[in-house]
């Protein structure tokens, strides 16, 4: 039987249930991909009251959310999607590479959906028919699927034969280019065997193996501030800088956008060092993309002075670094933010810290105040502790001008919470 790589859950970690994932095999038995399936309270089993949250908490979750094991194979991911997000602008904050968009089978089929169809085929991402059961409702839109995932469950052997003997004659032998068929729900081997047999390439089901809860951290934003972003976007002339800032007001979607950069689906060449560098990575449409899903999903809050309190050391590590003229200033801004992550998700910092695979340098100062950074740092922590003895280690001009940049800190910070 197929194996892949089992969830071991750490209870020193988190264990909020993000999402279940189910393989998808080959006919070597061999993985092929997974599909994500939205999973809210109850592990086997999903309560959808509105599909549209539903999709856009389970994309949120497993690009932004915090993954207590490894993400496993690089393999295709399929995804369900509603029609309303199928056919909205804002939906697709991924990338196509590894992406097979699932057509649910109530959807409505369309010259829209077909269109929005060949659209996004052309930007390189590929379509299933998901329970497709052999009716004519998406007989227009069989030419454009690039998989077409049968369901199984309630047919038998020999009304299955039947069924996929007319439709070779009708659909598939009348194709430029097959899709790949995906027989669903293979409960026996007597199933698989007569799948292989017509020609079924992908397979899935309880025989193979059941649907896996994923565990980790959720990171449960304001979704008021998400939408804040959103109306940001909207301004002329909107600056890179002027974005990162307006989402460094918010601990939790400050370290979601990194953490989505460098998400198992957006991943960067290289580590970034600075809220900036990942939104310039992702794109101010990215970005609005991303800011409507966590909207839509959001609706968590946290303490107002404890973000207070780590703007002000953002905004002072900042501005000493500019002081002392040390290179990419932006980055000391982020070590400031996420000084007090722990505080801010309830878990470990070292954990938390690690999943966001930043450069080395910022991980040993927010983690051991290593280095420059982490000196930096140091200093406003003490500070804002009232702890003076470090300043004996300073000229004058230096310890003006750290009490200054911490002063105009508070301001700022002060400042941008009368804004909101």
């Amino acid at each position: 039987m197929p194996k892949t790589t089992n969830h071991i859950s750490d209870p020193t970690h988190s264990n909020d249930l993000l999402f279940a994932r189910q393989p998808i095999f080959d006919s070597k038995k061999e993985l092929y991909g997974f599909e994500l399936l939205y999973r809210d309270n109850d592990p086997n089993a999903a309560f959808i009251e509105d599909g549209d949250k539903a999709t856009s908490a389970l994309l949120v979750n497993y690009c932004g959310s915090i993954i207590n094991d490894d993400e496993g194979p690089y393999v295709k991911i399929f995804i369900n999607l509603t029609r309303n997000l199928l056919l909205s602008d804002y939906f697709f904050p991924l990338e196509p590479s590894r992406i097979v968009v699932e057509i649910l089978e109530d959807i409505k089929v369309d010259q829209e959906l077909i269109n929005r169809v060949i659209d996004l085929k052309a930007k390189g991402y590929q379509f299933a028919l998901d329970d497709y059961e052999f009716t004519n409702d998406f007989d227009r839109l069989i030419p454009f699927m690039d998989y077409i995932k049968v369901e199984l469950l309630n047919l038998s052997l020999t009304e299955l034969k039947d069924k996929m003997i007319k439709f070779e004659t009708n659909h598939l032998s009348k194709l430029k280019r097959r899709p790949i068929l995906l027989a669903e729900k293979v409960e026996d081997q007597a199933t698989y065997d007569l799948c292989h047999s017509m020609g079924f390439e992908l397979f899935q089901g309880y025989f193979l193996e059941r649907p896996k809860p994923v565990y980790g951290k959720k990171i449960d934003n304001h979704s008021d501030t998400a939408l804040q972003i959103v109306v940001k976007l909207q301004e002329n002339n909107l600056t890179i800088e002027d974005l990162s800032h307006a989402i460094s007001r918010d601990t939790k979607l400050s370290y979601q956008i990194l953490k989505i950069v460098n998400s198992p689906l957006c991943r960067l060449p290289k580590k970034v060092e600075s809220l900036q560098d990942a939104v310039i990575y992702l794109g101010l449409e990215q970005i609005k993309k991303w800011a409507m899903a966590m909207a839509l999903s959001g609706n968590s809050s946290q303490s107002n002075e404890l973000f207070r309190l780590l703007l002000t050391r953002a905004r002072a590590c900042e501005l000493i670094a500019t002081y002392h003229k040390h290179d990419k200033a932006e980055s000391y801004f982020t070590i400031g933010l996420f000084s007090g992550i722990d505080a801010v998700m309830l878990a470990d910092k070292q954990w938390l810290v690690k999943k966001l695979d930043l450069a080395d340098e910022i991980t040993e100062a927010l983690l051991e105040y290593k280095g420059e950074k982490g000196r930096v740092l140091r200093r406003v922590i003490d500070i804002e502790h009232g702890d003076f003895e470090f300043t004996n280690k300073y000229s004058d001009e230096q310890r003006h001008a750290y009490y200054e940049a911490h002063e105009t800190a508070i301001n700022w910070a002060n400042q941008l919470f009368l804004m909101l």
